[in-house]
């Protein structure tokens, strides 16, 4: 037998939930999300900042160790937008060419002569680059025609610099210190996300 639902129970039947329950799962949802999308983001905005990095650090390392095996002073220039490796002396000059005949260069090493200069890093353009030479206790921004040079010398340390590359939008720094003897850098300071 089937009994009529009271007046009273009728009442305590809810049909759905209400806008503030609503709202309520609505700003979690969001709030995980964007937790999300920040923490998959932070990776790659590190990763493309270091891969600018590691390019300027490929070019002094390339400089040290060229230096001493054609045993004459190598020129790594900071420049807007990228970083240019170089002999000091360029290899048709005749300075270079009394160098190598005073230094003498091993036979299996390529002619300087021969190969391509100046060997050029680009630096992608949403970041700007700043260099902190040795005796300054401050950043110096590199921009339109300001030559930032590093020399690296065969048989003595170069000058220790820092270089620090800071993206237009404010979302990334990294800052960077190379060793005199290696050319190898090693992190100073980094931040990813708004920097205001």
């Amino acid at each position: 037998m089937h009994r009529p639902l009271s007046q009273k129970s009728i009442v305590g039947i809810r049909a759905g939930f209400t806008l503030i329950e609503l709202i309520f799962v609505m700003g979690i949802t969001v709030i995980v999300f964007g937790a999300a999308a920040y923490m998959i983001s932070t990776p790659k905005i590190e990763k493309k900042i270091r891969e600018n990095h590691s390019g300027i650090e490929d070019l002094a390392l390339q400089a040290r160790a060229m230096s001493y095996s054609y045993q004459q002073p190598f020129v790594v220039e900071l420049r807007e937008g990228e970083a240019r490796l170089m002999p000091l002396a360029r290899p048709e000059d005749r300075l270079a060419g009394e160098l190598s005949e005073n230094m003498g260069t091993p036979a299996s090493l390529t002619p300087l002569d021969s190969m391509s200069w100046p060997r050029v890093f680009q630096i992608d353009g949403e970041y700007e680059m700043w260099v902190k030479r040795w005796n300054s206790n401050d950043f110096k921004v590199v921009r339109d025609d300001t030559v930032e040079t590093w020399i690296h010398q065969p048989n003595s340390p170069c000058e220790p610099l820092s270089i620090q590359l800071i993206s237009l939008d404010g979302q990334a720094m990294l800052s960077r210190e190379f060793h005199p003897l290696t050319a190898k850098a090693e992190d100073l300071e980094m931040a990813i996300g708004n920097q205001e």
